[in-house]
This record gives C-alpha cells, sequence and structure tokens, in this order.
C-alpha cells in the first residue's frame, strides 16, 4: 500500500458513451483492491452523446465530471485543465476508448512504491505490443517514437497511459499541442527516475477514433517546439551556472 500517497487518474473524454462506464468501473475495482486514497476526474470535452451523465452514474463517491465548456476542444486541454485541479500526489493519465487496460494501473502504483517519479505503458519494449491497428497508424506510431528519442530516453515517447509524480511538473510550462502530451511531459518534467512497463495496446472496438491530418499536423508543430525548447535548455542552464560563478567572485 502506499502510504499517505495520493492517487489522481485522470480520463479526458469527447464522445465516450460507448467506453466509458465499463473503463470507470475497471478503474475503481483496481483501486479498490490497492487500498490506496484516489481521485478519478473524468474531464469531459461537452459531449454531445451522453459521456458526462454516463461518467457520473459510476463515480458517484469516486470523483468527478468535469465539463469543459471552452471553445477550444482537445485532449492535452482536458488533461491540463485536469492537473490543475487535482489533489493527487501522483497523476495517472489514461484514454478512454478502451485501448489503455485499467489493470495496469496495479502496476503504477508498484512502480511508485519503488520510488519512481515516472512510470510510462510502453509498447516498444520486451513484452508490449499492438493489436488490431492498421498498418499506416503503425507506421506512424513507430515514425513518431523515433523522432521522439530525439528529445527523451522514454521509448514510448507517444504513449499517452502514464503516472507522473506531481512535484515533477512544477515551474514547467505545458503547452497544449494536438494529443500527445506524453512526449511534452517527458521531455520537460523533473523526474528523478523512469520506468516502463510492457502492455498490448488494443484499438478501440467501439466509438470513433479522433486520429485526423490535423492532428498530425499539431503533432510535427509540437514535436519541432519541443526540439528547439532541448536545444535551447542546456544553452541557459550552462549561462546561468557561469552568471552564478560570477556573481560569487
Amino acid at each position: 500500500m502506499l502510504q499517505t500517497k495520493f492517487i489522481s487518474l485522470l480520463i479526458p473524454t469527447y464522445n465516450e458513451v460507448d467506453n466509458i462506464k465499463e473503463i470507470l468501473q475497471r478503474s475503481i475495482k483496481v483501486l479498490d483492491s490497492l487500498n490506496v486514497s484516489y481521485e478519478i476526474l473524468v474531464i469531459d470535452d461537452s459531449s454531445r452523446d451522453g459521456t458526462a451523465s454516463a461518467a457520473q452514474s459510476v463515480l458517484v463517491d469516486k470523483g468527478k465530471v468535469i465539463v469543459r465548456s471552452a471553445k477550444e476542444r482537445g485532449l492535452s486541454l482536458s488533461i491540463i485543465d485536469g492537473i490543475a485541479i487535482s489533489n493527487g500526489e501522483y497523476l495517472i493519465i489514461m484514454d478512454a476508448d478502451a485501448s489503455h487496460s485499467p489493470e495496469l494501473i496495479a502496476e503504477f502504483i508498484f512502480a511508485l512504491q519503488a520510488g519512481y517519479d515516472l512510470v510510462v505503458a510502453s509498447r516498444y519494449i520486451k513484452g508490449g505490443g499492438i493489436e488490431r491497428l492498421p498498418f499506416s497508424r503503425r507506421i506512424t506510431s513507430i515514425a513518431g517514437c523515433l523522432a521522439g528519442s530525439l528529445l527523451t530516453r522514454v521509448r514510448d515517447n507517444t504513449s499517452g497511459f502514464f503516472c507522473v509524480k506531481k512535484s515533477a511538473l512544477e515551474g514547467i510550462e505545458i503547452f497544449p499541442y494536438g494529443f500527445k502530451i506524453g512526449l511534452e511531459i517527458f521531455a520537460k518534467a523533473r523526474y528523478r527516475k523512469f520506468i516502463e512497463i510492457p502492455y498490448i495496446f488494443i484499438d478501440r472496438v467501439r466509438g470513433k477514433s479522433k486520429l485526423s491530418l490535423k492532428i498530425f499536423i499539431q503533432y510535427l508543430r509540437h514535436f519541432i517546439s519541443l526540439f528547439f525548447y532541448t536545444i535551447k535548455k542546456p544553452f541557459f542552464c550552462r549561462l546561468n551556472i557561469r552568471q552564478n560563478n560570477l556573481d560569487k567572485k
């Protein structure tokens, strides 16, 4: 059991009425079995299919549904809003389309107990894999990870299923480009130790995928922004160190 730790499970949604009840029921079952303190925050992007009410009917006293009324929608924006209102010492980010197995939450918790600040569910390490994903999307995913390897040591750096210590996000600015907020966090967060846990990604069975050409373009924009961020960061670090040394003379 995690002593005095509080988990916030953040699930962004948009038109996921076909999946959200099952995802929440399975997540609650896992979290209750671990005997940890937790809250579940469903951040809904003003779905028109009843996702919010379906989620609330399952959550009851286990968490709450936040319905975003902002004109600009997006998975990353929803997660950023969820992080801002969360109370947990650790944040677990998970999709609502059933591609992420809630049962893996238990392994996240065990890794936190072992002292890791960042835990990533990975398709691209031994034991991980992908099922029912079209070939074109597999290639896109692999290409995205190869590009992302220039920014972070996390192998599955396009994973959307991960856990991070909230304090690792303090003092960093998270930009809401597209839907790959994991890459933003892996590249910027101040974590000491991370671990990747293998999982099988299963493409959604119910509901409609949100992927589009617009999202792909957003990823490219996001990658370019992070690339220049990682180049500038060491430079400014060296500049600050040099300035501190001069101040001491």
